[in-house]
């Protein structure tokens, strides 16, 4: 559904990223903040640290991009003084416009790669669980397999979208959405290969990863959603809460 069309209009690209902000927030909010607590009250300090290196490397990244436009600019001075000139049947102005049409950038990359990268290691836990569920018992770890794929797809949705939404193409769109559930199956392998992860690792990257969802969904893109156009963004807002929170009932269910 987020990478089949060539070009997202603004409202339904507000549409994915509030559906997506509310699934990534409540995920944060209602999974992994009480988690990383239960695991113990230390683990916190993870949280902030996961929300200062997005926000510090989204800030970095952002001066850098500023940084290498000046100097593009200034080594170029011809392409902004210059009158436009016919480059395969359309200006130079016509082509930017082209190509802005193309893939328009909503949100900062660095938005995106934080998102892939706080999926990846929350879907990585997801494989661990199922791994787990199936040393438990068979039917233990099918009821796992089939109550995350619930999780799969919204998180899958959401990837995409956000992708999208910062500029990458299509086809990268499509392989981070195949990227987190490659990891789901490399957190199962990882279970009967290597055995548990220490309390103390995995209780630093989920504070990481928590924090890393605390700052994508609430500074990045429930307010990028709501500079869309569209009426419906609140509504995709609270369905994509909504999912999360019947996936995790959906796993309840299965016994976990």
């Amino acid at each position: 559904m987020a990478v089949f069309q060539r070009n997202l209009s603004r409202n339904t690209m507000g549409n994915f990223l509030g559906l997506g902000g509310g699934f990534i927030l409540a995920a944060a909010l209602f999974e992994l903040v009480p988690e990383v607590l239960e695991m113990g009250t230390e683990f916190a300090t993870y949280i902030v640290v996961g929300f200062l290196i997005i926000f510090i490397s989204e800030h970095l990244l952002e001066h850098y991009l500023e940084q290498r436009n000046q100097r593009n600019r200034a080594s170029h001075p011809a392409n902004s003084s210059a009158p436009a000139t016919q480059l395969h049947g359309h200006t130079h102005d016509e082509e930017a416009a082209i190509h802005h049409e193309e893939q328009e950038v909503i949100l900062h990359p660095g938005v995106g790669l934080a998102t892939i990268l706080g999926l990846n290691i929350h879907d990585f836990f997801d494989g661990v669980a199922i791994g787990v569920g199936f040393i438990t018992s068979p039917s233990l770890g099918v009821l796992m397999f089939l109550a995350v794929i619930t999780h799969e797809v919204t998180a899958g949705f959401s990837i995409a979208a956000v992708s999208r939404a910062a500029g990458f193409g299509r086809g990268l769109a499509l392989a981070s959405a195949v990227a987190i559930g490659m990891v789901t199956v490399v957190g199962t392998v990882f279970v009967f290969v290597v055995g548990e992860m220490s309390a103390t690792v995995t209780g630093i990257l989920l504070g990481l990863a928590t924090g890393t969802f605390l700052h994508v969904g609430a500074s990045d893109l429930l307010p990028a959603a709501g500079r869309s156009p569209s009426r419906l963004v609140v509504f995709f807002v609270l369905l994509g809460v909504a999912l999360f929170y019947a996936s995790e009932r959906i796993i309840e269910l299965a016994g976990v």
